[in-house]
């Protein structure tokens, strides 16, 4: 045998002990550095982690329309609590009634003649309860809200239930505040008229996946009273 040939199958043996496929010949392709197959661990890592992408992008898409909705709902009650109680602590402490904001003015026969608000008197209210709104949601600038995995199924057994996943609920730092203004009949020649104050306060979620804007409303009973006698339709646009 010639010393070629001893190669040559040394070669072959070696090949086939190293899991390399081929001869020589093919040497570039398959020689000692390289691998002809892949080995069944790392088959089963990569289907794995193949598999594991799928279900955490099927997961995702699944449950974070349900995870933004129950972090809005709490985000939106916990600052609307907040929001209630400096208003209706400054309301208290300033004792404001009716007559402060609104005034009724009748004729000679008693008839109903103009209803005249106090619009200073009311802007400056506004701007009160919004800087007591404002300080007491520095406080709470950043909060953890915490939603049991277990609301997010739908399932009554299991609702807030489970671990917890935490959300940062920021405030952006602005609170918008409007008046508004309500008629009801409440009897005859009866009206119920009441003023509310609507607050507006940005908020911004930080949920896995991206942040997600939303808007806390609280609208707040400011005054009321039973206007006796016939309120004219001009007025009812107040």
């Amino acid at each position: 045998m010639g010393r070629l040939e001893k190669r040559r199958r040394a070669w072959q043996r070696f090949c086939r002990r190293s899991g390399c496929v081929g001869s020589s010949r093919h040497r570039g392709l398959s020689g000692p550095g390289f691998r002809g197959r892949f080995r069944p661990w790392q088959v089963t890592i990569g289907v794995g982690l193949l598999l594991a992408a799928l279900l955490i992008g099927f997961l995702e898409a699944r449950l974070r329309p349900m995870v933004v909705t129950a972090a809005q709902a709490q985000a939106q009650n916990a600052i609307a609590q907040v929001v209630e109680q400096a208003v209706l602590e400054q309301l208290g402490e300033q004792g404001v009634t009716y007559s402060d904001l609104v005034t009724i003015q009748r004729d000679a026969s008693g008839a109903i003649a103009a209803l005249t608000t106090n619009t200073a008197a009311m802007n400056r209210l506004r701007a009160e309860l919004i800087g007591v709104v404002l300080e007491a949601l520095d406080g709470i600038d950043v909060s953890q809200i915490q939603i049991p995995l277990g609301s997010l199924l739908d399932f009554d057994l299991i609702w807030g239930l489970g671990p917890t996943m935490k959300v940062h609920a920021m405030t952006v730092g602005t609170v918008d505040g409007t008046f508004d203004s309500t008629f009801s009949s409440v009897g005859v020649n009866q009206t119920l008229h009441k003023i509310d104050l609507e607050l507006a306060v940005p908020l911004t979620l930080m949920l896995p996946g991206g942040a997600v804007e939303t808007t806390c409303v609280s609208r707040l009973p400011i005054a009321e009273t039973v206007i006796v006698g016939q309120v004219p339709e001009t007025y009812l646009q107040f």
